[in-house]
């Protein structure tokens, strides 16, 4: 079965990349927008910041679209062991320059090494299984300042297999603050957020932030993620951070 998921998903992407690409090429009065970055990092932080992968990662996104867009985005260890593949599709209901909501959906596959017997001798030995998951999402933001927005972001998750969460709610309010100036054309993003997370009959609350420091016209940027407990239920690290490098590509 992992076999087959890893296939299935690398054929997605390269037909995505191909075609957007070659699409954009030959009809420039109709091109896609084709954007994505490729992070590394000394610790894999989920879209959950609370939740980890627990040793270091690459997360590559991809996005490809307008208004309606598909977004893969694939999660490995450096080990080169996938660690989950999401496939967003999302559709902005409302985009202008004071509001926008979204509403997104996914299925997704979460990965896990287990041992597994091989013979009537009872020898075994480690194989990858992959996990079935669906969610879905809600995305607002409002504008209250110029590069100032606040808003709320709601996923809902459900696990298919019995060794992992049946519902996961996930509720965060965050600001979002972009291109703050520092000096030259050194800049600053931060986005702080209180969010309140529930796993089946267990809960918490949290708050997190992340930080990113860059050059304008670098597509290269470095950031951060910080989670701290405030009070809660699910065992968690605390607190729990990284350190990511970050490469941004547009076509």
């Amino acid at each position: 079965m992992t076999k087959t998921v890893l296939r299935i998903t690398l054929l997605i992407i390269i037909i995505v990349s191909l075609a957007t690409v070659g699409f954009s090429q030959e009809n420039s009065t109709e091109k896609l927008d084709v954007s994505g970055s490729i992070s590394v990092m000394n610790e894999g932080i989920s879209t959950v910041p609370s939740l980890s992968l627990g040793e270091p990662a690459m997360i590559y996104n991809l996005s490809v679209g307008k208004r309606f867009r598909f977004e893969p985005e694939l999660r490995f260890s450096l080990e080169g062991k996938p660690w989950s593949f999401l496939f967003w599709f999302r559709y902005d209901i409302i985009r202008n320059n004071k509001f926008s909501f979204r509403i997104g959906a996914h299925p997704a596959y979460n990965f896990r090494t287990v041992p597994a017997l091989i013979d009537e001798a009872d020898e075994s030995e480690e194989i990858m299984e992959a996990r079935q998951f669906l969610a879905g999402d809600i995305n607002t933001s409002y504008s209250v300042a110029e590069n100032v927005d606040i808003g709320f972001y709601y996923l809902l998750g459900h696990g298919f297999e019995s060794s992992v969460p049946d519902q996961t709610h996930y509720l965060s309010f965050f600001t979002s603050i972009p291109d703050i100036p520092l000096f030259s054309d050194l800049y600053m993003n931060l986005r702080p957020q209180i969010y309140y997370l529930k796993i089946d009959k267990i809960d918490g609350f949290y708050v997190a932030a992340s930080i990113a420091l860059g050059m304008k016209n670098i597509p290269v940027t470095v950031s951060s993620t910080i989670n701290k407990v405030i009070d809660t239920e699910i065992t968690n690290t605390d607190p729990l951070w990284n350190i990511s490098l970050n490469y941004s590509f547009r076509f």
